[in-house]
């Protein structure tokens, strides 16, 4: 059975619009324990919920979901891994694809080329 989003799930979803990628086989037994330590002591705004897989070149990476960009630069100078645009991210039956580069930016005003 499939489980569909609500809307207070895709409200809480939207709370944290700056995802990081990191390789799954550093997210798993002591290096997890780490990321929570590092995020508590930091202080840092992280999703609890659930963070989602997405495989890249038969590598799985794990989403970690931060409400600010600082956040999200600073777990990436610590453990590594990669920014992830929310658009990405596969859907549908490609629901764990990762589209990596495939996010282009919208340009501000008519004549920002920027």
């Amino acid at each position: 059975m499939s489980h569909r989003q609500t809307r207070i799930e895709r409200a809480a979803e939207g709370s944290f619009p700056y995802w990081v990628a990191i390789n799954a086989d550093l997210c798993t037994g002591a290096n997890f324990d780490r990321h929570q330590d590092f995020c508590e002591a930091n202080k840092l705004e992280v999703s609890k919920r659930h963070s989602p897989s997405v495989i890249w070149q038969n590598e799985w990476y794990v989403i970690l979901r931060f409400a600010k960009e600082e956040h999200a630069e600073m777990f990436i100078n610590e453990f590594g891994g990669e920014r992830m645009h929310p658009s990405e991210k596969g859907r549908g039956k490609n629901w764990a694809r990762w589209y990596k580069g495939t996010y282009k930016p919208k340009l501000k005003g008519r004549y920002d080329f920027s």
